[in-house]
């Protein structure tokens, strides 16, 4: 089952997950976009991947149970 657009705080997702006992981890699509032509220190550049990581259901619960929003 697959959860999408709730009302979760990603970077306590991410941040948990991270710290979780990860039992594997893929990562592809990476780019790394250059802002200008800049390379000096000024310069910026995005990097992004899409990142999967496989946890025990039982973690991702506890995950997402953290990551709910105040209210």
């Amino acid at each position: 089952m697959a959860l999408t657009n709730l009302p979760y705080d990603d970077d306590a997702i991410l941040d948990a997950t991270m710290a979780a006992t990860v039992l594997s981890r893929e990562v592809r699509d990476v780019q790394v976009d250059f802002a200008s032509s800049e390379i000096a220190d000024g310069g910026v550049a995005r990097v992004t991947a899409t990142i999967s990581w496989t946890v025990s259901a039982a973690d991702a619960a506890g995950i997402l149970e953290r990551a709910l929003p105040e209210r």
